[in-house]
């Protein structure tokens, strides 16, 4: 459930009085990025590197972030009060504000929110058995911003759906770039493959590959299909969902189809991260 509260330029209001122009760019055109954090222990975890990532983000579309981060910060912790969630995931959208012409924007002016909803987890029974993806042609316009558009993940949900996948993989010329909700890694032997090219930088795989660099060695580079159709362990991370293992992609049964001891090893320390935040 999406909190009674927001902060909308500026200002803590309640969510039924904000006013969203119609003719914003980001609603018009799609011209918006985003980024989503999570709460362990009632604390936003990885901000930093959320809030890094949002204005990479940004700047990639010729935006800058209205408000300092100091003045974000603040906003999350009032935010966090007001709408009592157990634990949140708290939600930056940035777009190029309203447009006269449909066709332009003011820098200047853009229109920047923050919104909390309830955290919600996948079931246990996904972290025990693991979980399917569908691999779809796809690379998206600007890989190193987290924008708004995502028209092939919602164009394909339906076929996801009906076949029981978690996500969607894209892959582009051969190569496997990331999920269309999470980042993607494979293991082989005591290495772990990162797709180094036209991805998003990942918040949570970043965090837990930095863990792990000892005893297994991060290998960025290419990674294919058939990499991954191989590959002794497949995992996705993600913010709502943390380290998640991968046990079959497409028709293809990864790793005997069972939870890895890598991946093991991955959710194991990211949950005691969570847990000691």
């Amino acid at each position: 459930m999406t909190g009674e509260w927001i902060y909308l330029n500026g200002r803590v209001i309640p969510l039924r009085e904000a006013p969203v122009s119609p003719v914003d760019i980001g609603l018009l055109r799609g011209y918006a990025v985003f980024d989503l954090l999570r709460t362990a222990n009632g604390r936003p975890f990885l901000l930093e590197e959320h809030l890094r990532r949002l204005h990479v983000s940004a700047a990639s579309l010729g935006l800058a972030v209205p408000s300092t981060d100091a003045e974000i910060v603040a906003a999350i912790a009032e935010l966090l009060v007001r709408n009592a969630h157990a634990e949140a995931t708290v939600r930056f959208l940035l777009t190029g504000g309203e447009s006269a012409d449909g066709m332009s924007f003011d820098p200047a002016t853009p229109t920047f929110m923050i919104m909390t909803h309830d955290l919600q987890e996948p079931p246990p029974e996904l972290y025990e058995r693991g979980g399917s993806l569908i691999s779809v042609e796809h690379l998206r316009e600007i890989p190193e911003a987290k924008t708004t558009n995502y028209l092939t993940m919602l164009r394909h949900k339906p076929r996801a759906i009906a076949q029981g996948a978690l996500d969607l993989l894209y892959h582009h010329d051969g190569r496997i770039l990331e999920a269309a909700t999470a980042s993607f890694y494979i293991v082989r032997g005591r290495d772990i493959l990162v797709p180094e090219r036209d991805v998003l930088y990942g918040t949570v795989g970043t965090f837990v590959l930095g863990m792990v660099r000892e005893p297994y060695r991060i290998v960025e580079g290419d990674v294919t299909l058939d990499d991954a159709y191989g590959a002794d362990e497949a995992f996705l991370t993600s913010t709502t969902r943390g380290v998640v293992p991968i046990t079959r992609l497409d028709d293809r049964v990864i790793g005997g189809g069972v939870v890895g001891p890598v991946t093991a090893e991955l959710m194991e320390r990211f949950r005691e991260a969570l847990a000691a935040h």
